[in-house]
């Protein structure tokens, strides 16, 4: 019951000093007056305890209250946490680093960044201690690893027994791929999820339907290709993510985090997408890499780094054809036309993208 009381009033006072704050304008007007009592006049009582006599009192009380409930050991014992474990793609024989974050939760699924000078252990495959860290102001922890041959490799991190926080182990994928097996960068909420209309509201996965024939369409291109999974989604959440596409039965792949702004482009300018990932993962650029999204703008600028981009647009029977022809003709303006190609259906994807022993850059 503490712990519960320690998470709400917080909550209570951030909202009742937003509300109040909202609504001051609106409040009348009070004056003093000469009369030792108060009294009642056109614009509210005078020489009294006016609201915002009674707003500070509030905030007094609210804020001794949750001094006092903060002050109780077992109200901050054992805080429930989230471990998140990043996959990796890599050559065989390098030397990579192995990173697990300790996320702090609080309340509506929220959560307040990382927790500092927890002991992670991390465990090989095989179920064998590799080593013990602590995590650092960020909550994260890394240790360095020699890849193996090419296959996957699943590491899984334990947060070691102690009074203070609680998390559930976590596991990431360690993918050691073929130099010569081109990478195919897909976008997972712009190109593999429907879009949406509301795009701030976070999306339940297990309501989420996949695109029809995406499935099918990128397995047999993993025959030949590596995919890997774009994520916007926060990090803590990325269990969820890795969950939808297992069950949706898309073919297994790294997941990597775009790390874009939730409200970019609603309330301040949006940066340009961050194009980093892709390039750092594309190690071997004589093999081309392509990239799949609805995004335009990561489209453009994937197309910018060299990188092949098939711009997924849902074919419209009542669109005009001329508005597809300007398309390419202002890509073949920006000299683009060979890395930006237009396509309407997944099951057109894998003809686009045939498996071939090898390819021309």
């Amino acid at each position: 019951m503490g712990r519960l009381l320690g998470y709400i009033f917080p909550l209570l006072v951030s909202i009742f000093v937003r509300i109040t704050r909202l609504f001051r304008p609106f409040l009348p007007e009070y004056r003093w007056s000469t009369s030792s009592k108060p009294r009642l006049s056109e614009r509210g009582i005078e020489n009294g305890m006016g609201p915002e006599n009674h707003f500070r009192m509030s905030i007094a009380l609210l804020t001794a209250a949750l001094s006092l409930l903060t002050a109780v050991p077992s109200i901050r014992a054992d805080y429930p946490a989230v471990m998140v474990v990043p996959d990796r793609l890599c050559f065989p024989g390098d030397e990579i680093h192995i990173e697990a974050t300790l996320y702090r939760t609080g309340m509506l699924g929220l959560f307040k960044g990382g927790i500092q000078g927890e002991l992670l252990r991390f465990v090989d495959p095989e179920g064998n201690p590799l080593r013990d860290m602590l995590t650092d102001p960020s909550g994260s922890a890394r240790i360095r690893y020699t890849a193996g041959p090419v296959g996957h490799y699943p590491i899984t991190v334990h947060l070691t027994e102690n009074p203070r926080y609680s998390a559930d182990p976590a596991t990431g994928n360690l993918f050691v791929r073929e130099k010569e097996k081109p990478l195919f960068f897909v976008s997972v909420e712009a190109g593999l999820m429907p879009p949406i209309s509301t795009p701030l509201l976070r999306r339940d996965p297990e309501k989420i339907a996949s695109e029809p024939g995406s499935a099918e369409a990128l397995s047999e291109i993993a025959v030949c290709r590596m995919p890997v999974y774009l994520t916007q989604g926060a990090r803590p959440l990325s269990h969820q993510t890795r969950s939808w596409l297992k069950e949706k039965g898309y073919p297994l792949g790294p997941i990597y985090f775009m790390d874009r702004p939730l409200m970019a482009g609603i309330l301040a300018e949006a940066p340009p997408p961050e194009t980093g990932v892709l390039e750092s993962l594309w190690k071997e650029r004589s093999v081309p890499a392509h990239l799949l999204t609805r995004d335009p703008d990561l489209a453009k600028a994937a197309a910018d780094k060299g990188i092949r981009v098939l711009l997924f647009e849902p074919k419209d029977s009542t669109s005009d054809p001329s508005v597809q022809d300007g398309k390419e003709e202002e890509n073949r303006e920006k000299g683009q036309e060979e890395n930006i190609v237009s396509v309407h259906e997944w099951a057109a994807i894998p003809t686009i993208c045939p498996c071939k022993k090898e390819e021309s850059g």
